[in-house]
């Protein structure tokens, strides 16, 4: 994949980050699991698609088109949308009705397609909206601080809030970490060692449900892997 990536922090708390990319070739990509809430916004020859996508649990293969320009809003772990299911909207991607050129619908409200600039106008809308809401027990949990309450209370809160158990999150997060250490330079039984694997056999298992992808793949391929829930 050739592409052109940017990426900023963003001022709301609802927010991992803001990115945007320009496609330059043809091809497909193979999203990993993220456990979190996304928009992108799609944009090919002055016409937007929007799509809205629930947290998913394995990769995922998405297009793309020389030529496409993408903008997209990561959501925090533990950041829900109020009017929407997690559980209904596990690894489901919607395609939002466009009203007109430069207009999406979601939750029944109208809101205008953002730039790059003006990302966080939109959460910050969302958020005023009561659309958005940010449940703190997953974030304590995933901070690997105690959250004074039951197991089963925190596994409630994740399903509620992400549609994952807290397990799910957590191998997302191991993924991650053996995915840095292989782009890092690390051969595959150091990485597996490093990310808190068993044995690399156990980390190559979990890479490619996770990720679609091998220790070996990710280590020498230029493209992206991304998976959420970075610390």
């Amino acid at each position: 994949m050739s592409f052109i990536y940017e990426e900023k922090p963003s001022r709301s708390q609802f927010v991992e980050v803001t990115w945007r990319t320009e496609d330059k070739t043809d091809g497909v990509y193979m999203a990993p699991a993220d456990g979190c809430w996304d928009l992108i916004f799609i944009t090919q020859d002055d016409k937007t698609r929007v799509l809205f996508s629930g947290p998913t649990t394995r990769p995922t293969p998405v297009g793309y088109r020389a030529g496409n320009k993408n903008l997209g809003i990561r959501f925090r772990p533990g950041t829900f949308m109020t009017q929407a299911s997690a559980l209904a909207m596990r690894n489901v991607v919607d395609i939002l009705p466009m009203q007109g050129e430069r207009q999406f619908l979601l939750f029944d409200h109208t809101f205008t397609v953002p730039t790059y600039e003006t990302a966080d106008d939109l959460v910050a809308e969302l958020e005023h909206l009561g659309f958005l809401d940010h449940d703190h027990v997953v974030s304590t949990v995933l901070s690997n601080r105690d959250p004074r309450m039951t197991d089963r209370s925190v596994q409630r809160h994740f399903m509620q809030a992400t549609g994952l158990s807290a397990k799910s999150h957590r191998r997302i997060e191991q993924a991650q970490r053996a995915v840095d250490l292989l782009r890092n330079g690390h051969i595959p039984i150091e990485a597996a060692h490093e990310a808190g694997y068993a044995d690399q056999a156990h980390m190559t298992r979990a890479l490619k449900e996770l990720t679609g992808h091998t220790p070996a793949e990710i280590a020498t391929t230029t493209e992206p892997i991304i998976v959420e829930h970075r610390s």
